[in-house]
């Protein structure tokens, strides 16, 4: 029996767990790790943000995938012997014929002095329940979001956040009394988009009163303050934060990675510099092939580069060429509030610059966003 281990059960994890067991049946022995026992829909955090869902609509256990014969540790990956086909946890040793790395990053807060003891950050599940009880007695004042540093998971995610701040408040009759702010380091938003992308953007946060600060670098984080290079600093009776994304310190530790801590992969097959070990979704270091920076993150690229990797796997182990390719193409919804969201598409690998579309907001797109959670959770589990 072969045996593949998937490293993460995050959307990636479990799409090619899903895949695998699917096809392959009792042929393959699938084996999903993770130190978490939940598996959490992040896409919905905004919502949770506002209190429109609560954690237990976008959360699932992990073990909930052994219905369907897949093998589920709740474990912490210690060290990678990759030249061994091993891999150590706190609970023993694993050996594997394949494996997929899918263990996403890490939010590390302490990086940037004071975010830790004076902002949230509103990527992280505790923080933004946290979030929501402040901004239900939150009553007047100024809100900032920032973000941190790049990369960053799905870039439309702090404009979704600010857009449904905007509803929050406007539903309750005291916008007027709530200044809203964004803070990026980009210089525009969706910067690997052709302009007019970013400037819809703008327009739509300008609609809704809501200010942003573009190419800006986080120093410090004080209480009710944001402290910028050039001496600027942006008062704030509640901070928000996106927290710089690290990889875990057991891909850094290998030969894996790049100078920042990214797992070097295959573009087409997401295959690393070892033969049948994969790295797929936030953690590996996807390049665009003419602007040189990172390929966007997002779940629905793990999912689509999971794919890819459980067909190849599958052919392999039934002694046949891979032959499936990622292609870099994807979608996104961002909400914009009151029941309207747009529609993105995403070609990042074409040329000569990636390929990015962002419609006018529409209920069909919120819809589709809605239907695409209660999807996820059925297909998947």
């Amino acid at each position: 029996m072969k045996k593949t281990l998937i490293l993460g059960g995050g959307i990636g994890g479990i799409v090619a767990a899903n895949a695998l067991k699917k096809h392959m049946g009792a042929s393959m022995q699938v084996t999903v790790v993770d130190r978490e026992t939940n598996h959490y829909f992040a896409s919905s955090f905004p919502l949770l943000m506002i209190g429109e869902k609560n954690p237990s609509t976008i959360t699932r256990e992990l073990k909930q995938l052994r219905r369907k014969k897949i093998e589920v540790l709740n474990s912490e990956v210690t060290k990678l012997d990759l030249p061994g086909h091993r891999v150590t946890t706190n609970q023993g040793d694993l050996y594997y014929d394949h494996l997929v790395i899918s263990l996403g990053v890490e939010y590390h807060p302490e990086a940037v002095s004071g975010f830790s003891e004076f902002a949230l950050n509103a990527y992280d599940l505790k923080d933004v329940i946290k979030i929501n009880n402040r901004l239900n007695n939150f009553s007047s004042g100024q809100i900032v979001l920032f973000i941190s540093s790049a990369p960053y998971k799905c870039p439309p995610a702090p404009y979704e956040i600010m857009f449904l701040l905007d509803q929050f408040f406007r539903s309750r009759r005291f916008r007027h009394k709530v200044k809203l702010t964004i803070v990026t380091p980009d210089y525009s938003p969706e910067p690997l988009a052709p302009p007019k992308v970013g400037q819809s953007v703008r327009k739509m946060l300008k609609e809704k009163g809501i200010e942003l600060i573009t190419e800006a670098k986080v120093l410090k984080v004080e209480k009710n303050v944001l402290i910028l290079d050039h001496g600027t600093k942006i008062h704030a009776d509640l901070l928000l934060g996106i927290a710089p994304h690290w990889t875990p310190e057991v891909l850094r530790d290998t030969d894996l990675v790049d100078s920042r801590g990214f797992v070097k992969v295959n573009p087409f097959t997401l295959e690393t510099r070892y033969p049948s070990v994969y790295a797929i979704g936030d953690a590996n270091a996807i390049r665009l092939p003419v602007m040189g920076a990172y390929a966007p993150k997002a779940g629905v690229f793990a999912h689509a580069q999971a794919d890819v990797v459980a067909r190849n796997i599958i052919l392999s182990s039934r002694g046949l060429k891979p032959k499936y390719q990622y292609k870099g193409k994807g979608m996104c919804i961002m909400n914009t509030g009151f029941g309207r969201a747009c529609y993105s598409s995403v070609h990042y690998y074409k040329k000569p610059r990636p390929f990015i579309t962002l419609l006018r907001p529409t209920t069909l797109a919120y819809w589709a966003k809605v239907a695409f959670e209660k999807y996820w959770f059925i297909r998947s589990f």
